[in-house]
């Protein structure tokens, strides 16, 4: 059984919108990693974040999931594209 241009496409949306919501963590992590390295944390109630290790592994663990969103949503973009050049 194939799939119709329009199903495909809204697979591909769905994938996308799953691949935002994944990244959205990472990208939470590495704004707070660069705010705590750069301003500083003075927080009584979270002392951890005071700790520029902790800081610097936050933005690596935020850059990682940044980078896995991005290419993933570059992959789809082009088989979006691909699709959508199909039928022309």
């Amino acid at each position: 059984m194939s799939q119709t241009k329009e199903q495909k496409l809204a697979d591909i949306q769905k994938k996308m919108t799953m691949v935002a919501v994944i990244d959205f963590p990472g990208t939470l992590l590495m704004a707070a990693g660069l705010y705590g390295i750069f301003a500083g944390f003075n927080i009584a109630t979270m002392p951890i974040l005071d700790n520029a290790n902790v800081q610097y592994v936050m933005v690596a663990i935020g850059g990682v999931t940044m980078m896995w969103g991005m290419v993933k949503m570059m992959q789809l973009a082009k088989l979006k594209q691909q699709i959508m050049s199909e039928d022309l």
